[in-house]
């Protein structure tokens, strides 16, 4: 691994190094003793999921055919969950990957290892690209960018703050749009369905998984859209996340241990796929 890399990939990984992101089960390539194991990181408790390092030393080797790169820890390729060898077509995200494995000191904590959770996940596809665009498209309807509050002073915040990214997302997408009030969400016609849906099969495997990741933490798979289009960056994206929140906290206060932490995990939820996809095109 070249110096420059390792710090550039340590530099980025250290401001998502903390995201816990139970996505699926990570397949670690094994132990001194044994060729193989896995472990869930499906618990929330770190204490939990972490297993003691069985590994001396990580590196970065390209793979045979020149398709892309592979991690490796003692010289074994790193594989999936699915036992498929994890291979990334950017050479700095191989180094980040990497980088995660070699942060782990006595123990390691998957749990703190979000962009090696992306990658195969995206690899592995266990739920299958199909049922991924479909959930999306499914709860479109229920986007928080499309749903708003009665008339009054939120329902005025929420369109100034939206009504940007809804802009940009009508013009990429060729879509209407139009949000609502009701508590059923909004009514989106068949034509605006079939627009996202054609631009979310239009994604490879890499950007859907990063979209997937976004849209759920963020309870939107428009804002999801623009942050991984570029248009809109991460701390634009976290305060749009949490209008409702940060609106509710300047009337009512900040309750400690609990919206300062779920500000915290937020920030990194984010950070992670952001990261993500700024690797796979450096």
């Amino acid at each position: 691994m070249t110096g420059v890399l390792r710090r550039s990939a340590g530099r980025l990984v250290s401001a998502v190094e903390a995201c816990v992101a139970p996505v699926q089960t990570l397949s670690l390539p094994g132990d001194a003793r044994r060729g193989s194991a896995t472990h869930s990181v499906s618990s929330s408790s770190p204490r939990e999921t972490s297993i003691g390092r069985f590994y001396k030393h990580v590196g970065v080797r390209p793979e045979d055919q020149g398709q892309g790169y592979h991690v490796t820890l003692d010289s074994r390729v790193l594989r999936t969950p699915a036992q498929k060898p994890l291979m990334v077509p950017s050479e700095a995200l191989a180094h980040a990957i990497a980088a995660e494995w070699e942060c782990q000191v006595q123990r390691v904590q998957p749990h703190t290892m979000p962009l090696m959770t992306l990658a195969a996940t995206a690899i592995d596809a266990p739920r299958g690209r199909a049922v991924v665009v479909d959930t999306l498209i499914h709860y479109l309807h229920t986007d928080s960018l499309l749903c708003r509050e009665a008339p009054g002073r939120l329902a005025v915040l929420q369109a100034e703050t939206y009504e940007p990214i809804l802009g940009w997302a009508r013009a990429r997408l060729g879509a209407a749009l139009r949000p609502s009030d009701s508590i059923f969400g909004a009514a989106l016609p068949d034509a605006d369905l079939a627009a996202a849906q054609a631009y979310l099969e239009s994604l490879d495997r890499w950007h859907l998984t990063a979209l997937e990741h976004l849209a759920a933490c963020c309870r939107s798979v428009l804002l999801a859209c623009a942050v991984v289009e570029g248009e809109v960056g991460v701390p634009d994206a976290l305060a749009v996340a949490r209008l409702e929140e940060s609106a509710q906290i300047a009337q009512w206060g900040l309750v400690e241990g609990g919206h300062d932490i779920d500000i915290a995990d937020l920030r990194v939820r984010v950070a992670a796929p952001s990261v993500f996809l700024r690797l796979l095109r450096v």
